[in-house]
């Protein structure tokens, strides 16, 4: 049977498929490529694009120093090529960013390095790293951390950081697919056409294909700070980026986006991830995310799982969607916490990188 699709798929007519009405092939041809498609492309969008102001993301040093990291979902386990792509100049030849992604629970790591093209920073070469990672992999979630190192005498400057997951083309492979530990079971759309007949077992494998492909991660915001930034020239003009969230974030570190109502009510959460730096025994430090306060007491990344979202943005009426105004809150507890003229960073602890995954 050929698991294929079309790009992009022709969707379900849905006044054919009330009561009453006559089920024609034709839904059926629709939805079973309609779900191979989903699987297929959906999620590999961006998981990773930020951008960075002058002389921020800079390294002068000779050996790798890691600077900025972060946390993706893995969207499926037949989804193996992570793309990143990297604009960054560097006058003499020889400037290199690695990318590494790593499994927490596995402690296997997949890395790739890049040299940098561009001798200037108006050029137009992008640099693009190449992940492939072992389909046996069954974790949901992954980090990914950067590193530079430039050519004796100069420095390397990276201007932006995007990052994907390859998409699948058509036909899918045979055979069961794995989305985490979960099933997906491939349509054959060759048994699905006129004159075949409609088993139960299509029904049962759609319901648990959908059951599936809801849980299937959605980077709703990712940001990082940069460590280790290091410059010839002086701190007036370079290498001093923000390396952790600062009180100035609350108005601008957040965005609206849409989140399908009720999805606590099937056991679907948003996860939050921070990675905390400069906490001291018994000290921990809280601020306000997404309409919850996280208190964090460990250093590293940390997460949380959210079931309930707070009040939906103004925009859901205009758009007639549930939006919600995701990232940091303006409140009284990020302005005490978070750096700042009275929280400096070199005697206060701070959040690196965040990281918010939903579905």
């Amino acid at each position: 049977m050929s698991n294929s699709f079309q790009s992009s798929p022709t969707l379900v007519d849905p006044s054919r498929l009330t009561a009453l009405q006559t089920i024609r092939s034709t839904e059926i041809t629709r939805l079973s490529m309609l779900q191979n498609y989903v699987f297929a492309k959906c999620g590999t969008h961006n998981i990773i694009s930020q951008f960075f102001d002058n002389s921020c993301f800079i390294q002068d040093s000779t050996s790798f120093a890691e600077m900025t990291r972060y946390v993706i979902p893995r969207i499926s386990r037949s989804h193996n090529e992570l793309k990143v792509r990297i604009s960054g100049f560097c006058g003499t030849a020889g400037a290199q960013v690695r990318v590494t992604l790593s499994f927490p629970i596995s402690a296997n790591t997949y890395s790739d390095t890049v040299t940098i093209t561009d001798t200037s920073r108006y050029s137009s070469a992008f640099n693009v790293a190449t992940i492939t990672t072992n389909s046996s992999e069954t974790e949901e979630f992954a980090y990914l951390t950067f590193e530079a190192k430039a050519p004796t005498g100069d420095e390397v400057e990276v201007l932006s950081i995007q990052a994907n997951w390859s998409p699948l083309s058509s036909p899918l492979s045979a055979g069961l697919h794995y989305q985490g530990t979960n099933e997906f079971v491939p349509v054959g759309i060759l048994r699905q056409g006129d004159d075949f007949p409609l088993s139960s077992r299509f029904g049962v494998d759609a319901l648990n294909n959908i059951e599936t492909l809801r849980k299937r991660g959605r980077v709703l915001l990712n940001w990082s700070g940069v460590e280790n930034a290091s410059s010839s020239q002086s701190l007036q003009f370079a290498g001093n980026p923000p390396r952790g969230l600062g009180i100035g974030d609350q108005k601008s570190l957040s965005s609206p986006v849409a989140i399908p109502s009720g999805i606590n009510e099937i056991g679907l959460k948003i996860n939050l991830f921070a990675y905390v730096v400069g906490l001291s025994a018994s000290q921990s430090i809280s601020i306000d995310v997404f309409g919850h306060r996280m208190t964090f007491s460990n250093n590293g990344w940390n997460s949380y799982s959210l079931e309930s979202f707070g009040s939906e943005d103004r925009l859901s009426d205009t758009f007639r969607l549930s939006i919600y105004n995701v990232g940091l809150e303006e409140s009284d507890t990020n302005a005490e916490n978070l750096l700042s003229v009275n929280n400096k960073i070199a005697t206060n602890p701070y959040i690196q990188s965040l990281s918010i995954i939903g579905v």
